[in-house]
């Protein structure tokens, strides 16, 4: 019960959203194998004609793959963080020395949690587009905006740990 109430709402979130994401990812992983052609487009020529084709079996499982290495490498790098000092913590500790280590290092954390958030939703995106680009009818569409789109998701994750300890009270007014 006691670790109920040290929950805060970034501890929360960061985890629901990266479960939820994870699991959005796996459903859209397996529409999306369902509805792709066999053997699959991957490399598009100038006329925006497939020249590049993968088995969809093959696909799958490397999308499989990659996402399970991301996963497990994003837990790592947080199982890592989680184990140094908060004090040890130096260049975040001097940008921000009224601010209290400790709420430094666990908004890291969460901050770290939101990565997997990002990159699921982006890989989602990816996959969408995949099964646009095999589908005859909507072949010719631009996907020129995909791009930007990833680059604005991760200017947002880039931006919350600046922003989240900006916004952190000052460790002398807490209790």
């Amino acid at each position: 019960m006691d670790n109920f109430k040290n929950m805060s709402i970034d501890y929360f979130l960061s985890r629901v959203l990266r479960i939820f994401t994870l699991l959005s990812l796996g459903i859209t992983l397996l529409f999306i194998y369902r509805g792709l052609p066999d053997p699959v487009a991957v490399h598009f020529g100038e006329t925006g004609r497939g020249d590049g084709f993968l088995p969809k079996a093959e696909v799958f499982y490397l999308l499989a793959v990659v996402i399970t290495v991301l996963n497990i490498l994003i837990l790592l790098l947080i199982k890592t963080v989680e184990k140094i000092p908060a004090t040890r913590l130096d260049s975040l500790n001097r940008l921000f020395p009224d601010k209290a280590p400790e709420n430094i290092k666990k908004i890291c954390i969460d901050w770290l949690h939101f990565l997997p958030v990002a990159i699921h939703t982006y890989l989602i995106l990816i996959l969408r587009t995949l099964l646009l680009l095999n589908d005859e009818r909507t072949r010719n569409q631009d996907f020129t905006y995909v791009p930007m789109v990833g680059i604005c998701i991760l200017l947002l994750w880039f931006i919350y740990l600046p922003a989240r300890l900006l916004s952190l009270p000052k460790s002398d007014s807490l209790g």
